[in-house]
């Protein structure tokens, strides 16, 4: 069903992201094709290979890349000089099929796929869409990239992070777009307590971004940030122009850990809730 009304609004959460291509996977076995997606941080990735039909792709890269003894921890250091290997998961799960995944996107003109970065250069987020993403997925890469745990990106002259610097949830944006019914798609559950940085680790963001003044205070008021977003997706929701999928239970993932067995039972997880919400789905997309 292409749906020409309702914007699909992706929140990031690292490896918690396979929640929502679990979600995804629900929407794509439904036949949901939305005109407009914004996603931030992880969910970046997937919105892309979800869009593009790209099933088994998206999977891997939301199950499998984030627990590759590579990705993560001593390999990564020891590879990339990072906490955290971004070339090494661009490599061998993104750039293998990213340009088949662009022509895909680019030949669709009925979708209007957008991913949020912060440009460090400029110390600001932007978004950017299927036509104006580079072909070797440094952009992709950079929008997932976290401050700390890995290096900017820089193309054409510029530098970028990851999105969720400044937003972590998109629905700003979507109504800026002219969208006024969102499918709103988090990765935390209903318990998730979101707490400002400790002092080490404020400390340490000082040390190594002490050249960007704007996007540190913008981390200082992250926490502040991330509850307003959540309220004006709960005011929407109350107001029935929004519907807000999140998991129904912690499969003990956290934003740089967990198991296989976790990822797989996250993933499932949130195929089922968009299974157990089949009929308030079904309802809000007919539009």
């Amino acid at each position: 069903m292409k749906l020409k009304k309702t914007a699909l609004v992706l929140e990031g959460g690292g490896m918690r992201g396979c929640y929502t291509a679990g979600a995804m996977t629900w929407l794509y076995e439904h036949g949901y094709e939305f005109p407009y997606c914004v996603s931030i941080s992880a969910t970046a990735v997937h919105s892309l290979y979800y869009a593009a039909g790209k099933m088994k792709e998206l999977h891997d890269i939301s199950v499998l890349s984030p627990v590759d003894p590579n990705f993560i921890g001593v390999r990564a250091l020891i590879n990339e000089g990072a906490l955290v290997g971004y070339n090494y998961m661009a490599d061998k799960y993104i750039r293998p099929t990213y340009k088949e995944v662009l022509e895909i996107l680019r030949n669709n003109k009925d979708l209007d796929l957008e991913i949020g970065m912060y440009n460090m250069t400029q110390q600001c987020l932007q978004y950017k869409n299927q036509y104006e993403l580079d072909d070797n997925a440094d952009i992709l890469k950079a929008s997932c990239t976290l401050p700390i745990s890995g290096f900017m990106t820089e193309v054409d002259g510029e530098k970028y992070l990851d999105g969720g610097i400044d937003t972590m949830v998109s629905t700003a944006r979507a109504r800026a777009k002219g969208y006024d019914k969102m499918l709103v798609i988090v990765t935390k559950d209903k318990n998730y307590v979101r707490k400002p940085n400790g002092f080490f680790l404020t400390l340490l963001l000082k040390l190594i971004y002490h050249s960007y003044p704007k996007m540190l205070e913008t981390l200082d008021h992250r926490t502040e940030a991330y509850y307003d977003q959540m309220d004006s997706v709960y005011q929407l929701e109350d107001q029935g122009k929004a519907i807000l999928i999140r998991p129904s239970r912690d499969c003990g993932v956290k934003r740089f850990s967990g198991t296989v067995e976790q990822m797989e039972e996250l993933f499932k997880l949130g195929w089922q809730d968009m299974e157990d919400r089949k009929a308030d789905l079904e309802k809000f997309l007919s539009e």
